[in-house]
């Protein structure tokens, strides 16, 4: 059925003479999660029945569903324990006395609605949520991995309260409201995008790649605790659990507004660098690259782990591999400190271990990853340059090892 009555959306079906002035039970159904149904639309219902409340069951719940907090015109609550919620209706139908055709006679049943719970803060914020989309990143239809790491970077998207259009027909929950609690992709990259616009304000030469990479070496891997970043994920019984993130799951790590205005080195690119990039994919048509660039192929670069991005990864590391990168110092001269950590399967190695860059000035260090033992997944580590001004800039390097 499209609808049902105990969904509670359609005052027409229910007897407003037995609600009036009691708390009106209703289920959480399939049709919540599939749209057809909103928890506004209870409220609305028990409002229109004279209801003083309602109480939501949730009667079967799928993995990962998510219940967020939506405005409601009357006291509302939604049990999201399943067993509670069997509980709560054993009692109402045990109270609730019938005759021979099944037909309510009177409610026996009493309910109090009293304050909200006390949130208790943890400093477990920000974890990377369930919806959030992971690495690796790949290249082409076969599903090959790319040398180019993916996500870039965590921001804020999950129960996100903005403005919302009266006329938004996006969620039912906030039909017709003025603000909306909304979570995703689409929540995170409008902060990204606005921490972007400040820093563009604040250094209006730099390139979209230097922003970027103001954004991604300041960024943090720690919670506020200071405890390393957990990511949601579902377990074997599809339950959800915490695990320890990686850069699959955040990137560089979660975004640092504050820090991102004043990066002290950046790592740059243009035009020509992403070309490059283009042209040693393996794989790539050349011919289609100078269709649409109008530019022949220039393999210069090497390999596309060479591109002057904030971050390494190495998908088929076989033996040694020396990756290329340029910084640009973009603070006052300053003397940088370098250091290299890795997983044990691959051995990392950074050179030079200081240099000293005039403001304005850019310089190149290599980084040099050999296989010590073929694990069949990426080893992660990172790139540390700690300046003598404060700066401190830091880059994942990721790599999967193979024997050839």
């Amino acid at each position: 059925m499209k609808y049902s009555p105990t969904d509670c959306q359609r005052p027409e079906v229910l007897n407003k003479n037995l609600i009036k002035g009691k708390i009106l039970l209703c289920g959480y159904s399939y049709n919540f999660v599939v749209g057809t149904a909103s928890i506004k639309k209870v409220s609305e219902t028990a409002k229109a029945l004279g209801a003083v409340g309602f109480v939501l069951c949730v009667e079967n719940a799928s993995p990962g569903t998510r219940f967020d907090p939506v405005p409601v015109g009357l006291p509302g609550i939604l049990i999201t324990d399943v067993s509670k919620s069997k509980e709560l209706i054993d009692y109402y139908n045990i109270s609730t006395s019938r005759d021979w055709t099944g037909r309510v006679k009177s409610f026996k049943g009493t309910g109090k609605i009293e304050d909200g719970l006390r949130p208790i803060m943890h400093k477990s914020a920000p974890q990377v949520a369930l919806f959030s989309a992971r690495g690796p990143n790949i290249k082409d239809f076969s599903f090959q991995e790319a040398d180019l790491l993916k996500p870039d970077i965590l921001a804020p998207g999950s129960l996100i309260w903005g403005a919302w259009s009266l006329n938004g027909t996006d969620e039912a929950n906030y039909d017709g409201e003025g603000f909306a609690m909304i979570s995703g992709t689409s929540m995170a990259a409008p902060h990204i995008a606005g921490i972007a616009a400040l820093i563009k304000q604040k250094h209006p030469r730099w390139s979209p790649a230097a922003i970027k990479s103001a954004l991604l070496t300041t960024s943090t891997t720690l919670d506020r605790a200071g405890n390393p970043i957990l990511a949601q994920q579902y377990s074997e019984t599809e339950a959800v659990k915490l695990v320890r993130a990686t850069p699959f799951d955040y990137g560089n790590g979660h975004v640092n507004p504050r820090e991102a205005l004043d990066p002290g080195l950046i790592f740059d690119a243009g035009y020509l660098d992403y070309l490059g990039f283009l042209c040693t994919t393996p794989g790539i048509d050349v011919h289609e690259i100078k269709k649409y660039t109008n530019s022949p192929c220039n393999k210069t670069m090497g390999h596309p782990y060479n591109l002057n991005t904030p971050s390494i990864t190495v998908s088929h590391l076989v033996r040694t591999q020396i990756i290329t990168r340029r910084v640009t110092n973009v603070a006052k001269q300053e003397t940088y400190v370098m250091t290299a950590r890795m997983q044990p399967a691959v051995a990392i190695e950074v050179n030079p271990p200081a240099m000293t860059i005039k403001a304005g000035a850019s310089r190149k260090f290599t980084v040099t990853l050999t296989v010590r033992s073929v694990t069949g997944t990426y080893s992660f580590g990172e790139v540390l340059m700690k300046g003598s001004r404060g700066h401190k800039v830091r880059i994942p390097v990721l790599a999967n090892g193979y024997s050839r």
